[in-house]
């Protein structure tokens, strides 16, 4: 049996992953801020049967910025927006933090990249445990078992926002003035330590079942 690689593209900052490539000669310096470096480099793996596009990501500044570049994109979910545009069959999974980020927000925003991508989209759960993160949002990093039990309610109710309309829930009847069927769109109603949700989320993707991919960056024991 031919064994197959599934290639991966992290893109990190604009220039790539090594932080003084930003000076290297015929390297626009401005890339950091302009979008259309990303799609570029998002088209060019697509050509190159990459499977997926990955960004990490941390909401703080963790570098000094003297000699190097930032780390990560300006926003990661806006800029896999600009490549879902232009793209059309490479994978686009984003990292965002289960302690910075309500699940609502989450299953949100996924899921609204998830129909303008046409289902490519998938999260890469972390639960972040670094202190400039934290002090972005007014907060100090929480203990271990914390994080991860935060993050277990917060899978759990992206999961269920997802799977809470049924596949015939949307029935776009013009004429009889139905543009969705409510009995099949089910409350979530749950409640946790941590969080707390009653409502279905706002839409589905019109055409696709499936729910999106959610895999923590690595297994329970190994979150950072």
């Amino acid at each position: 049996m031919t064994k197959q690689m599934q290639l991966a593209l992290q893109m990190v900052s604009g220039y790539g992953a090594e932080f003084s490539a930003w000076r290297m000669p015929g390297t626009d310096p401005a890339a950091y801020t302009n979008t259309d470096s990303y799609v570029e480099r998002a088209k060019i793996a697509e050509k190159g049967k990459f499977q997926m596009i990955f960004i990490a990501d941390t909401p703080a500044l963790t570098v000094d910025l003297g000699p190097q570049t930032p780390m990560f994109p300006m926003d990661p979910m806006l800029a896999l927006m600009a490549v879902a545009r232009e793209t059309e069959h490479i994978g686009l999974v984003a990292t965002h933090s289960t302690t910075f980020n309500y699940p609502y927000n989450i299953a949100r925003q996924f899921k609204a990249l998830d129909v303008i991508s046409g289902g490519r989209v998938g999260w890469n759960a972390v639960t972040s445990s670094t202190p400039a993160a934290a002090a972005n949002f007014g907060m100090q990093v929480a203990g271990r078992k914390e994080r991860y039990a935060k993050a277990h309610e917060s899978i759990q109710i992206v999961q269920a926002l997802w799977g809470s309309w049924e596949s015939d829930a949307t029935t776009l009847d013009a004429e009889g003035g139905q543009f969705a069927d409510m009995d099949k769109i089910q409350p979530i109603n749950l409640q946790g330590q941590y969080y707390a949700l009653a409502v279905p989320c706002q839409f589905r993707h019109p055409n696709r079942d499936s729910r999106l991919f959610s895999k923590p960056a690595a297994e329970l024991k190994g979150w950072s």
